[in-house]
């Protein structure tokens, strides 16, 4: 996937905070500032030089701003410390996985009803077995933390983030950092929910959320199935690059052995060289694919399915919420049927509960009045809490689906951008192997 990209601004003045979040873009102008953001450069860095066990990580990410003027919006100017830039310098910044993960946390916090894309794993094997510092394993973060924030940057909401400005082009991250301690709790009531609504399902699901499930469970299974098989190419391509080149190394040993003969035996050792370079180039054209293949392509497809994890989690959110409003509905609709026995006279308690409260002197009408009034302000209460429960359903599905239609469009150009650029590399592959052969036959 591309390497920069293109970062919509907030077109409106807002508040000081950098967690503002309670302008609604829908009532924004189109926005007409843009960031190009790029990740590179993973460094090892060690804070403690006595532990090793403090080091770390920083990935360097460069922000060019390109204020475009434009009369007919408002524009808000992204805030710069360094007042001497100009809106067209770039914007060089470090932060570590760690300030990711804070970034992530912010946003996820902020904008509850959001899809926020997800960042690459941290308990993957590579980290666990201590080869976190490695090439590969830093590399291909880097490829994966260039995905988190070029999906965000096309995200419409999460764009506007000043939380993401901050993260883009702080000069005191650190400090700020501070600044946000403790302000970050989990929210326990939805873990809570989550748990108690695990084994419960959705009664009255729409058929549009349906065919979405349906939809996010077959693409998870293609590209997991996509996803598998590349990793079999990789390895296949691999120990065929392996292979050529102790075939490489054979024909040198073969070329030693005839260098000093005849004029015949030169000739025929030029030719073995010719040759010979040719399998070196397949060998190390083979290897330059399984590269790209596991560094970019494998990556792609594996944070894309993190991605339609974090789509399926948010339906589950809302499956929730409707749930929860299906089961205060019951319970409304229970007490209206016990309140309706008891006025016409064939709810209340068994006969042996009323022949005990009889004994015990209690006047049987009175009681039935009691359960009564006590029922009308349990249904008041009740029908206000469904109206609610509906309401707060209703509207977080109307945001899931603006929130499905948005992981449409970015999902539908990650996959074009991933696949166009897994066939230029086939096709320079394949033109250069056209190349090498043909001088290599020229050479025969």
């Amino acid at each position: 996937m591309p390497d920069s990209t293109e970062l919509p601004r907030d077109p409106a003045s807002g508040p000081d905070s950098p967690r503002d979040s309670t302008r609604n873009p829908a009532q924004d102008s189109p926005v007409c500032s843009h960031l190009s953001i790029l990740v590179s450069d993973p460094q090892k860095q060690r804070a403690d030089q006595v532990k090793a066990s403090s080091s770390y990580v920083t990935y360097q990410i460069s922000t060019k701003i390109d204020n475009r003027p434009n009369p007919a919006h408002r524009r808000r100017q992204l805030h710069i410390a360094d007042k001497s830039k100009k809106p067209t310098d770039i914007i060089v910044v470090h932060r570590r996985y760690s300030d990711f993960v804070l970034l992530h946390t912010v946003l996820t916090q902020d904008h509850p009803s959001c899809i926020v894309p997800p960042l690459p794993d941290k308990k993957v094997l590579q980290y666990i077995a201590g080869d976190r510092f490695g090439h590969s394993f830093t590399q291909k973060r880097c490829h994966s933390l260039q995905n988190f924030l070029r999906r965000i940057s096309e995200h419409p909401v999460l764009s506007q983030s000043r939380m993401l400005e901050t993260f883009l082009v702080s000069s005191d991250w650190d400090a700020y950092r501070r600044t946000l301690s403790g302000t970050l709790v989990a929210n326990k009531e939805e873990v809570s929910d989550a748990l108690m609504n695990a084994f419960k399902t959705v009664h009255n699901q729409s058929e549009e959320f349906t065919e979405i499930k349906e939809k996010s469970e077959k693409l998870d299974h293609n590209v997991s199935k996509i996803d598998k098989i590349f990793h079999r190419v990789v390895k296949r391509q691999e120990a065929i690059s392996d292979d050529f080149g102790k075939f490489s190394q054979s024909l040198r040993e073969l070329q030693e052995l005839v260098s000093d003969g005849s004029e015949s035996d030169k000739a025929l050792c030029a030719k073995v060289k010719t040759f010979n370079e040719g399998i070196s180039q397949l060998s190390y054209g083979l290897r330059d694919v399984s590269k790209y293949l596991d560094y970019e392509y494998i990556v792609d497809l594996k944070d894309m399915e993190h991605y339609i994890d974090n789509v399926k989690q948010t339906i589950k959110l809302k499956d929730q919420k409707q749930i929860d409003y299906e089961e205060l509905n019951d319970y409304l609709t229970k007490s209206i049927n016990e309140k309706n026995n008891l006025v016409s006279g064939y709810g209340g308690s068994n006969y042996f509960a009323s022949k005990l409260e009889e004994l015990a002197g209690i006047n049987q009408e009175v009681a039935r009045r009691d359960k009564i009034s006590k029922l009308e302000t349990k249904i008041g209460s009740l029908t206000t809490e469904v109206e609610n429960a509906k309401e707060v359903a209703d509207a977080f599905e109307r945001e899931v689906l603006k929130e499905v239609n948005i992981f449409e469009g970015i999902k539908t150009k990650e996959l074009k951008s991933s696949l166009t650029a897994l066939a230029d590399n086939q096709i320079e592959f394949y033109q250069k192997m056209v190349d090498t052969w043909s001088k290599v036959e020229q050479g025969l």
